[in-house]
């Protein structure tokens, strides 16, 4: 039983190895078959993060189907973990699977919230949406237990709650410190989470911790993974040569038909660069990648973001017919319980693939309510491509005002490529946009001011962290909140903030002793 127990454990290394050694010793040591089935369950729940998913569900599904016919506690962690790979892999039949297991699973008040997050995971906007009014409830009863906060704000951000999410992870990750490291799979969806509501340094730091981790340790889908996520965060900031060298990275390490989520997730950031750099051929035929040739999401969750970004590319390439087929396709098979962030991307897409005529009621659609605030850098983009149509139709006063909010929101997040557009936009306006923001390193608190210096020298966050007692992601943030304080987008132009403001300032107790100066 100890050794069953540990093999649990040491999941969260991230060591398949250690895991598949200790479940070994459970069975030469008993023929027990509820802790051989606990020790397996160890081994399948590490294998989600690896490269081999058919064999990890098939290994997760044998083990359920074992637990049903025990009547076995632990059958509804094996469905969990089987809804993981479910997720990683997109794979259909593996959603049906999971819910005729689930049908054999006693209904009872313990497992209630267990049984949803397995349907939240595998079929988010089917039988899964239900559980998302539940979400605070359970976030609040969940306390201080952080693989159960964790496994929540997962659930959060697959149903488009990510303010939810957000807050939640940043719960889990106080509570993981005190255990040790978050495991590498469930960290990803943090990161995710936290590039779609803007916190971009904090998604950069999520993939970079997940990258040496999963490296190490040989994971390979869960460094796919990062590397994807990370090359997002670069094609929006701009950086396109190492956007794209992360990319091709993660397509490298996993099989797409193992791994959908991150073929779809590298496809969708290939497609971002190429926007970034006017290819548009090159971004449809990304973008387009991540749907069938009938028009089918390759993935069921991760495919349907594209959508606006497909709509936009296809304009430029002369395909909006096909497109405008593909996306009311997708329309009907998300349904009519579309989240508002579905909801914004869809109508963003139609406004984008209708005849001018008809295009403002859907842009009117897209930017309805202050829900879409939450995820900053998509509204922003609606913003320009709605500023921009108006403008083209010589309704400047109402363009102003859309466009100068884009690019508010491009500058706070450093996305350099759709700054320029934006710059472009207004000054077709009338409008000469100017970032700068002089003085602005003085009204920094002091800490933000060490931060910014250090940075300027080129330290990274990690060592800056560990001059100033302080996590990577405690850095990150920072920067990420002084950057649009500062007037710039980009880490590359703090040496410059620092050289025009005023000299170092010497440290309080350095003051206080310090011999006076002959004037």
């Amino acid at each position: 039983r100890l050794l069953a127990d540990a093999a649990g454990t040491a999941v969260l290394t991230g060591q398949l190895g250690w895991v598949e050694h200790l479940a070994a010793e459970v069975r030469k040591r008993t023929d027990d078959p509820a802790l051989l089935s606990r020790a397996a369950l160890a081994t399948g729940q590490l294998m989600t993060v690896g490269a081999h998913h058919t064999a990890a569900f098939a290994l997760l599904s044998r083990i359920a189907g074992e637990a049903a016919d025990a009547r076995a506690p632990h059958l509804l962690d094996a469905l969990a973990a089987a809804a993981v790979v479910r997720y990683y892999s997109g794979e259909e039949s593996q959603r049906q699977r999971i819910e005729a297991l689930l049908s054999q699973v006693p209904d009872s008040p313990a497992g209630g919230a267990l049984r949803a997050w397995t349907l939240a995971v595998s079929d988010p906007t089917g039988a899964g949406a239900s559980l998302g009014p539940a979400l605070p409830r359970l976030i609040a009863a969940a306390g201080d237990d952080a693989g159960s906060l964790t496994a929540l704000a997962v659930a959060a951000w697959l149903l488009d709650r990510t303010t939810l999410a957000t807050r939640t992870f940043d719960e889990a990750f106080g509570r993981w410190q005190a255990l040790g490291p978050l495991p590498a799979g469930l960290a990803c969806a943090a990161g995710w989470a936290y590039l779609e509501q803007g916190r971009w340094a904090e998604a950069r730091t999520v993939a970079a911790e997940i990258t040496e981790v999963a490296s190490q340790a040989g994971l390979v889908h869960a460094e796919a993974c990062a590397r994807a996520l990370d090359a997002t965060v670069l094609a929006l900031l701009g950086d396109l040569a190492e956007a794209r060298r992360n990319a091709e990275r993660a397509l490298a390490l996993v099989d797409p038909l193992e791994s959908r989520s991150v073929a779809v997730f590298a496809h969708r950031a290939l497609g971002l660069a190429a926007v970034a750099d006017g290819d548009y051929d090159t971004a449809y035929a990304q973008f387009r990648s991540t749907f069938t040739a009938d028009g089918d999401p390759v993935h069921y969750h991760v495919s349907h973001t594209v959508l606006a970004e497909l709509a936009a590319a296809a304009v430029r390439r002369d395909q909006r017919e096909s497109a405008a087929v593909l996306l009311e396709r997708s329309a009907r098979r998300l349904g009519t319980g579309l989240s508002a962030r579905a909801s914004a991307l869809v109508e963003r897409s139609r406004a984008l693939l209708a005849e001018p005529e008809h295009a403002e009621r859907h842009f009117r659609a897209a930017l309805a309510g202050e829900t879409g605030e939450q995820w900053p850098f998509e509204r922003a983009q609606t913003r320009l491509d709605y500023g921009e149509w108006l403008r083209r139709r010589r309704r400047i006063a109402e363009a102003r005002p859309l466009l100068t909010g884009a690019l508010d929101t491009f500058r706070r997040l450093g996305a350099r490529p759709w700054i320029e557009r934006a710059k472009a936009e207004l000054r077709a306006a009338g409008v000469e946009a100017n970032g700068v923001t002089p003085g602005a390193l003085t009204r920094l608190t002091p800490q933000q001011q060490q931060i910014v210096r250090l940075a300027a020298r080129g330290l990274t966050n990690r060592e800056i962290g560990e001059k100033l007692f302080l996590s990577p992601r405690t850095v990150g943030s920072h920067l990420y909140r002084v950057f649009p304080k500062l007037g710039i987008t980009a880490r590359s132009q703090l040496r410059d903030v620092v050289d025009n403001a005023l000299p170092d300032p010497v440290p309080a107790h350095s003051q206080q002793h310090a011999p006076h100066r002959a004037t």
